[in-house]
């Protein structure tokens, strides 16, 4: 067994024992959640399949629903067990995309379609400041999302030292089943996730940040893997700041990957965001920027971003504020975004490795009962190869209203025009389709939480 191995397994062995290591208690029971329903028209959402831009569009409707249900078994505020479970149908039942393929939304509704999404436990170390986090567990890297947010299987420590917080994380991303006639063991091919984080408040405004991710990918094909991981070693360093300034709250990030992307390629790619919420009347102007480098050409240094997930599954940009340019986070399975490689479901930030460069803007408020916002943004391409970098323009407005204090009821329209680098053929960047009607999008949401 390699020495980092060998060095995960005695740091997962210490966390469980430590866990046994906690007195039984009385238990108090928990039980938290969440039900969010859409009723889309649009011109261009497969509903789950991604986007299909085209000419001679026509309007389409669908609706789909999801719900969360938390139940955590707190023995006291220094351990607990925390779960999470996850169903999801497309109304008329759906067997394709993002959907299980026991879908309880048709006729009759009698499926199995209750999906794990967390199941870890929860306890600080008795006599020292550290937590820890041990099983399937959600994770947000530093970069508003941008190289991962997701759950994963792993474990994480976390302490707060004064004005310092580190973390520590080991996540398996992957695995590959044993194989009797190779010899192949669990553990021999994997996929892992070494995240090293550390921020430090330098006052009540002021908190920065630094960041050492690590993927090492075993994998083969001959292994079976589904892991949608394609270099083999990624370094990832980066820095991040917030602060505070009178009316405004800002954030920004700096990153640079580098590493082996093949036998023969080595990755080098960069990555910058800027996002500022500023009070002003009574909401607030929201203003983002992203920077994604994407590749050069088919030789030298592979420089696209790489996200955790080569289809960038579980990457996000929420500060964007979108809904078609970059996908919205209160999407449920139709959660995609124009551009991308033919066939994907047009998730990956880097629209198939030819990077991203974003501009992004809003006001939002709420008066009473009832808010509102409005948005627009702009997206191109870093690299164009031969067709026009540009990939569009989306402007979208959203208005809701309070029902109770747990139920919200909004409706959201939104509207892109196509860049030429989409629809002005035949060089078209990934997932352009030449003369292709400007997508748009509206969309009823019902939302609770409890």
């Amino acid at each position: 067994m390699s020495f980092k191995k060998t060095m995960l397994a005695v740091a997962a062995v210490t966390a469980l024992t430590a866990a046994t290591a906690v007195p039984a208690m009385a238990l108090e029971n928990e039980f938290h959640g969440m039900y969010r329903a859409f009723g889309y028209l649009t011109n261009a959402e497969t509903g789950g399949t991604g986007f299909n831009l085209r000419d001679n569009s026509a309007n389409t409707f669908f609706a789909e629903q999801r719900a969360r249900l938390m139940y955590i078994a707190k023995a006291s505020d220094d351990l607990k067990l925390v779960t999470q479970f996850e169903l999801d149908s497309r109304f008329g039942g759906m067997t394709a995309g993002k959907y299980q393929s026991n879908d309880a939304g048709g006729l009759d509704a009698d499926q199995v379609t209750l999906e794990t999404k967390n199941f870890y436990l929860d306890f600080n170390i008795p006599a020292t400041p550290v937590n820890m986090k041990v099983g399937t567990q959600p994770f947000n890297d530093a970069f508003q999302g941008i190289f991962s947010a997701m759950d994963a299987t792993g474990v994480v420590a976390s302490a707060k030292v004064g004005a310092f917080t580190p973390t520590l994380g080991w996540f398996r991303l992957s695995d590959n089943n044993f194989d009797a006639a190779t010899g192949l063991l669990p553990g021999d091919h994997v996929a892992d996730l070494i995240v090293l984080d550390g921020k430090f408040a330098l006052n009540k405004d002021i908190t920065l940040g630094a960041s050492y991710y690590n993927v090492q990918n075993d994998e083969t094909a001959s292994t079976g893997t589904a892991f949608t991981n394609d270099y083999q070693l990624l370094h990832m360093l980066g820095l991040n700041a917030s602060a505070k300034v009178g009316p405004a709250a800002l954030t920004g990030f700096l990153a640079y990957q580098f590493g082996d992307y093949s036998d023969t390629r080595d990755l080098s790619a960069y990555a910058a965001g800027a996002v500022a919420k500023v009070a002003v009347g009574p909401g607030k102007i929201n203003a983002a920027a992203l920077y994604l480098s994407g590749n050069e050409d088919a030789t030298g240094d592979f420089t696209s971003f790489r996200q955790v997930a080569t289809n960038g599954a579980v990457s996000y940009f929420n500060p964007s504020n979108m809904w078609l340019l970059i996908r919205n986070g209160a999407m449920i399975n139709s959660s995609a975004q124009i551009g991308g490689p033919a066939g994907a479901t047009q998730t990956d930030l880097t629209r198939g490795n030819v990077g991203l460069i974003g501009f992004f803007g809003g006001y939002e408020m709420a008066m009473g009962k009832a808010f509102g916002s409005a948005n627009i943004g702009y997206a191109m391409a870093d690299e164009d190869g031969a067709a026009d970098a540009s990939i569009g323009t989306e402007l979208n407005a959203t208005i809701g209203y309070k029902v109770y204090d747990n139920l919200t009821a909004s409706f959201t329209a939104a509207y892109a025009i196509l860049g030429d680098g989409m629809n002005d053929g035949p060089a078209l960047l990934p997932g352009g389709v030449a003369d292709a009607d400007d997508p748009y999008m509206a969309n009823i949401q019902l939302s609770y939480v409890f």
